[in-house]
Parts: C-alpha cells; sequence; structure tokens
C-alpha cells in the first residue's frame, strides 16, 4: 500500500500564522483533524482502514477513541478529530464508524484529554504537494454566501504554498513513525 496521506491545509491556516510549507519538508503537527459532508454511519467491519477516493478524500473505517458533547476522534490508521456530530446519534468510544472524510492540518481543536491529545503528536514529511484551484460559485440565487463548486475540481501541482496563491492546498505526506508512537495500517491514496 502506498505510505502517503492527502491532507489539506487551507490557507486560512497560514494567513492565522502557521508557517508556508515546501515539498521535501518534515513539520510535526500535533491534531490532524476530519471533515465529513455526510454523518459516519456505524461499520459493520472492526478493521481499520483508509482508500483513497476522488476529490484527495478518503472512505474509511475507524474504531472511535473519544466522543465529547463537541469532539469525536477516530482511529482508521492513524487518530484525527472532528466534530461528535459527524457521528451517529449515540455512538460512545470502542465503536467502529464508517464513510467519507478528508483530512485537515488544523491548528485548533476543542479540548482532549491530555492522552488522546499527545497520540495525536506526528511528524510528516511533505512528498508532493497540490494548490486546490477549484472555483467558488454563489451558494443559491441570493448571491450571499459561496461554496466550492464541485463539478469543476481543479488541482495543480506546486512546489510549496508560496508558489500559488490558492485558498486550499493538499499536502501527501508520509507520517514518519517514531520510537513512542504505535504502528498504524498505511492507507490507499488517490485523488
Amino acid at each position: 500500500m502506498p505510505s502517503t496521506w492527502s491532507v489539506h491545509y487551507d490557507r486560512w491556516v497560514i494567513d492565522d500564522g502557521e508557517p508556508e510549507r515546501e515539498v521535501g519538508e518534515c513539520f510535526r503537527w500535533s491534531v490532524v483533524a476530519f471533515g465529513s459532508s455526510d454523518c459516519l454511519t456505524y461499520a459493520a467491519s472492526h478493521v481499520r482502514s483508509a482508500i483513497g477516493v476522488d476529490d484527495f478524500r478518503y472512505s474509511v473505517i475507524g474504531q472511535v477513541v473519544h466522543v465529547s458533547s463537541k469532539a469525536a476522534v477516530i482511529d482508521f490508521g492513524f487518530r484525527a478529530v472532528g466534530p461528535s456530530d459527524s457521528l451517529p446519534t449515540r455512538c460512545q468510544a470502542g465503536e467502529y464508524v464508517a464513510g467519507q472524510i478528508k483530512l485537515f492540518f488544523q491548528h485548533w481543536c476543542d479540548p482532549l484529554p491530555d492522552d488522546i491529545f499527545q497520540s495525536m503528536d506526528q511528524e510528516w514529511s511533505v512528498e508532493t504537494m497540490f494548490a486546490d484551484l477549484t472555483p467558488y460559485r454563489p451558494r443559491d440565487e441570493t448571491g450571499l454566501g459561496f461554496i466550492r463548486d464541485a463539478q469543476n475540481v481543479r488541482y495543480e501541482q506546486v512546489a510549496s504554498t508560496r508558489a500559488t496563491n490558492a485558498k486550499a492546498y493538499v499536502l501527501q505526506c508520509r507520517l514518519i513513525q517514531s520510537e513512542e508512537s504505535p504502528a498504524h495500517d498505511e492507507p490507499h491514496s488517490s485523488q
């Protein structure tokens, strides 16, 4: 299996003070977030997995390792945090969920227990990078608000986030396993 994860790095994160990134760079990141446009569902399988699907998303089966009123952490090859309302109703730690998610390097999340937070601190190596040049369109006929135009998805390979001004980037990163962190299954990755 390929050993890279496609993780989104939004321009607003850089604008909020995080550094620009470039291919070949290694860096530590405390928390990777997940997002899903649809609620995850209970999984029949209890085998953690992540398979790359279109638009740098993953179809995952993950074990829920933490749930609070606002945050949920799932483990599908490594741990990521997302909103607890992305889980099925009354989902608890230990249960397995499935669905399609995107991964994000973000610098904020709801408070997590120290042991969970520490288990999510990872080192990453940027192997490839893409600028997301997908246009945005009005949300509706009122023209108030904009959404990403999923019918016109477009990416350009770049060497750094400085190379092209985009609203977001996809960093295809290799997760560097440390001696302290447990080895996890590697994902399939694709665009």
